[in-house]
């Protein structure tokens, strides 16, 4: 009996393992290996005709000691990351809030302001940069009609990175989406537990409301965070890293260094360098994760 049923559970487990071989095959080949790749193209001087030459550490050397441009686009990158998500966050839980009501015709509203995530960025991009434009640009129009001069936007190295930033809040659709499912998933009573008690709506929000979803928070700002980290198309298409690369993010620097100046060696060391920050970064977020968070 008992050797039937082992054979009757490798027999499952055969047929799951072929279901899922597709799958694995592709990780494997398309995920795993690059990225085994990168990490010894990282020691070596490649430029992708001739073989890779292995010239150790020099590449990091150079990376740390003698790249400036690595660090700006460093800086660049944080810079981007934190305002872009602060302000996704919490503009997405504002929004949420406001579209978590019982109203009438509240179901269209929260489809008007998901349908940006669905619409192809390129196009969404030259729509920005045309409200960026310093003359013509919707933008500076609007602010002129309240007698404010608008700034120069993409053009200027000290507002390029802020309209970024600014034109990020376009893909809040699915931010307002998650906090959405966070905010029903609060249980009534306590809302009117702390009303008989005699709590005003702000009082709530903060005892209850967001200690209740700050599992919901924590997510949208690590995923936040990890997706803003990766932004590429963004600079690459509307500044080209410009001007005076205060646009030239972390991920453009590695795709001008592979694809433009064929340096693969020295842009697998700049990718693995992101990733070593990243990890780091995660798990301590995680960490401090678990003094906002008793469950």
């Amino acid at each position: 009996m008992g050797k039937k049923r082992s054979k009757y559970f490798r027999r499952k487990n055969l047929a799951g393992y072929l279901f899922a071989a597709p799958w694995l095959i592709g990780l494997s080949v398309f995920v795993l290996a690059p990225i085994l790749a990168t990490l010894f193209l990282s020691f070596t001087s490649y430029d992708m005709i001739n073989a890779p030459r292995w010239i150790g550490l020099t590449n990091y050397k150079i990376l740390f000691t003698l790249d400036p441009g690595f660090w700006k686009a460093l800086g660049n990158t944080f810079y981007y990351m934190f305002g872009s998500v602060f302000l996704k966050v919490f503009a997405g839980l504002v929004f949420a809030l406001l579209l978590s009501s019982a109203l009438k015709g509240m179901r269209i509203f929260r489809t008007i302001y998901f349908l940006p995530v669905v619409l192809p960025s390129i196009p969404v991009m030259f729509l920005w940069m045309m409200m960026f434009n310093p003359r013509s640009g919707l933008i500076n129009q609007l602010l002129g009609l309240v007698g404010i001069k608008g700034p120069l936007w993409l053009n200027s190295p000290q507002w390029s990175k802020p309209a970024m930033i600014l034109m990020s809040l376009w893909g809040i659709g699915g931010i307002i989406v998650i906090f959405l499912a966070g905010l029903q998933d609060v249980p009534e009573y306590l809302y009117e537990a702390a009303e008989l008690d005699g709590a005003n709506k702000l009082q709530m929000f903060w005892r209850i409301t967001v200690p209740m979803i700050m599992p919901v928070i924590f997510f949208n700002v690590v995923t936040g965070l990890i997706a803003a980290s990766q932004v590429f198309a963004e600079s690459y298409i509307m500044t080209a890293g410009g001007p005076l690369e205060s646009t030239t993010f972390v991920n453009l620097k590695i795709y001008l260094l592979a694809f433009k100046d064929v340096r693969m060696g020295y842009a697998s060391a700049m990718s693995w360098v992101m990733f070593m920050i990243l990890v780091p970064m995660t798990i301590l977020l995680f960490r401090i994760s678990r003094r906002w968070m008793d469950y």
